[in-house]
């Protein structure tokens, strides 16, 4: 189900991502997902500091923000556990979303495992009929690897090397099929047409909101989830001018 979001475009209607966010609910316990994170993510040892999320439901009362920001706030709380392991980000992602969406997730990662695992075990094999037979023990180390990878599953591939790649791109998908459709041109096109300054907001906070939705959202929109899709600073620029009132331009 995807998140709510209205279609229209008008100046009295609701855009996909406003200018002003939206005020924050006190959340339930049960709602939030909460992590030990590590000042320095590079020693064990440092001190921790909690932080909680909002989990993604998927369900109607969420908006595009929140799942931009659940996105978010997942790649923190990877970086503050310092998290490499595949297999451990797609356990931890069961703790972080509820209802439909770890279906709809492990159904993503499954498609990808499945083919990744078959790789694995078709490059043991041929290193194992590469071989000349003139190291025993060389010979064992292959067969020992080839073992190894007939044995993975779909879950303890995510171990592997390729883990991580397929668990980014498993949670990449549950954004494009939570998100509208076309989101990342309806955004452009919102700030283009409309993104004018509220009377009670200031230049300074107009031009900030504008650069977060730019910065911070943008790049986590489908289809390519990169920096890439930013507006350029012209038409920032562009947007900027058209937003203030015409004696201001």
């Amino acid at each position: 189900m995807k998140v709510s979001v209205s279609k229209d475009f008008g100046t009295n209607r609701k855009p996909t991502l406003p200018l002003v966010p939206e005020p924050t609910t006190v959340l339930k316990k049960e709602d939030l997902a909460q992590v030990d994170l590590l000042s320095d993510p590079a020693d064990a040892n440092s001190t921790k500091v909690k932080f909680a999320f909002k989990i993604l439901k998927g369900g109607n009362g969420e908006t595009a923000r929140d799942a931009i920001q659940w996105f978010i706030n997942v790649e923190q709380a990877f970086a503050g556990l310092n998290s490499n392991n595949g297999q451990l980000r797609y356990q931890m992602l069961q703790q972080f979303t509820s209802r439909s969406t770890p279906s709809g997730f492990n159904h993503n990662v499954l498609v990808q495992a499945a083919p990744a695992r078959a790789a694995l075990v078709a490059t043991a094999q041929a290193a194992v009929d590469r071989d000349y037979r003139t190291n025993a023990a060389r010979l064992q180390g292959l067969n020992d690897h080839l073992a190894a990878m007939q044995a993975l599953t779909n879950e303890t591939v995510l171990a592997q090397n390729v883990g991580n790649g397929i668990v980014a791109t498993a949670r990449q998908q549950l954004l494009t099929i939570l998100l509208p459709t076309k989101i990342l041109q309806r955004v452009k096109r919102c700030l283009r047409r409309e993104a004018r300054k509220p009377v009670e907001m200031g230049v300074r906070e107009h031009l900030m909101r504008i650069l977060r939705i730019n910065s911070q959202d943008i790049p986590r929109l489908p289809p390519h989830f990169n920096a890439t899709q930013m507006l350029s600073d012209d038409e920032i620029v562009d947007i900027l001018l058209f937003g203030v009132p015409k004696s201001w331009q």
